[in-house]
């Protein structure tokens, strides 16, 4: 038997996909409304976006437990399993690879704790990297050493559409946010090399995100190769749509590692109509 791989929520797959490529799911917690409830297996991604669209506040999330690592470890031991890899979000953003350390430290098995550095569709690129290790049957020491090494060279930029929830959060005044709106002006996101949520760029509408994503994944293919793109959103396909068709309209070739629905810690600080692109060099 192989190794496990286990990623909490946060990475944005399906319990489809999850379920496909055999990764264990660890659920972060969303309150919302004063109601705790189990990221993904307690409440769809779907069924959040309208929960978060009617509540007065912002939804708040919080890590798994070492008390839920611990007994999705002792699952896996009695499996059969005696090593697995755990991928988290990144530390900046969450507790989550805090959590899954301490319950590693008195786990049965061998338990390698992973920080990504990342989430949703950049964090999906690490998991993916990890499952087509396991597949093609390296070994674990090998597997964790070249996810480590990867981790580096995923970039995840995000681009809000309507900004409420950036004022709510904190992250925009309402004195900015009216004269974006009234320049249809779009703030884009991305992730620093530690998981940090930074500004990146502002972008004149969608139009513009579109055409600022195809021109990165553009400039990346001509200085590093072809590469592994996993698409995200809020609520808007029709732009992922859009950013898959001016690429082949370009003429350039990437690797299609499918297309996420934010989960709760993104959706909930970017809101609906949020827009989002993992990349990285092909493996």
């Amino acid at each position: 038997m192989g190794f496990a791989i286990m990623s909490d929520s946060t990475v944005d797959w399906t319990l489809e996909e999850c379920a496909a490529r055999q990764v264990v799911l660890a659920p972060l917690n969303i309150e919302i409304d004063g109601e705790v409830l189990r990221d993904q297996t307690e409440i769809s991604t779907e069924d959040f976006y309208d929960r978060m669209l009617a509540a007065e506040h912002l939804p708040k999330t919080s890590q798994p437990s070492p008390h839920e690592f611990a007994e999705a470890f002792d699952t896996l031991a009695r499996e059969g399993y005696g090593q697995v890899v755990v991928l988290t979000i990144a530390s900046v953003l969450s507790g989550t690879y805090q959590s899954a350390c301490l319950a590693a430290a008195d786990a049965g098995i061998e338990v390698r704790v992973i920080d990504t550095h990342s989430a949703s569709a950049g964090m999906g690129l690490v998991l993916r990297r990890a499952c087509d290790l396991r597949d093609s049957g390296a070994s674990f020491d090998e597997a964790c050493a070249e996810v480590e090494r990867n981790i580096g060279n995923v970039r995840f930029f995000i681009a809000c559409d309507q900004l409420n929830n950036l004022i709510k959060g904190g992250r925009l005044s309402e004195g900015d946010a009216f004269a974006a709106s009234l320049l249809n002006v779009k703030p884009v996101f991305a992730f620093d090399e530690v998981g940090a949520l930074k500004p990146h760029d502002k972008a004149k509408g969608m139009k513009g995100v579109v055409k600022g994503y195809v021109d990165l994944i553009a400039e990346r293919t001509r200085s590093e190769g072809t590469q592994i793109v996993r698409f995200c959103h809020t609520r808007n396909p029709d732009g992922v749509e859009r950013v898959r068709r001016e690429l082949a309209d370009a003429g350039i070739a990437f690797v299609d590692a499918g297309c996420a629905s934010c989960g709760a810690t993104v959706a909930t600080h970017l809101g609906i109509g949020a827009l989002g692109v993992g990349v990285c060099k092909a493996w």
